[in-house]
């Protein structure tokens, strides 16, 4: 199997972890209060978004920052990610929606800005949501 097809079927397994683990009203987190595992897998997601823009508009070069990705990742990188992806249903929803700001603040350097030496860049971290407003 090429490397790229495998960083599909990893991207499919985070797009369902992010797709159950974004609705819900609990705690909002930052990037600094994500464990190692989640940091991982936060990170990989929005580094392999980044490396599919560049394939958009350059698919030879995004072609070959996928597989680089693959090979760096490793074989494993499927079943290492579902591993980290947190099994409570809360905390999962909190980093669900944490990788949904991220990838928010991303949008415009993405859909702008699909260079190569983005992957690399330092994650974003979005403020949380205001809280709506108290009835009363």
């Amino acid at each position: 199997m090429r490397p790229t097809n495998t960083l599909i079927r990893f991207f499919c397994v985070c797009l369902a972890a992010v797709g159950v683990a974004g609705c819900g009203t609990d705690d909002e987190i930052r990037l600094g209060d994500l464990e190692s595992g989640e940091r991982i897998y936060v990170t990989r997601v929005v580094v392999l978004e980044r490396a599919k823009a560049v394939a958009l508009v350059d698919r030879p070069v995004g072609e070959a920052l996928l597989d680089s990705l693959a090979a760096a990742w490793g074989d494993d990188s499927l079943a290492e990610t579902e591993a980290v992806v947190p099994g409570d249903p809360a905390r999962a929803a909190a980093v669900g929606r944490l990788l949904r700001r991220i990838l928010e603040a991303e949008l415009d350097s993405l859909v702008l800005a699909p260079r190569p030496d983005r992957l690399a860049a330092p994650l974003p971290d979005p403020e949380p949501p205001a809280p709506p407003p108290a009835e009363g």
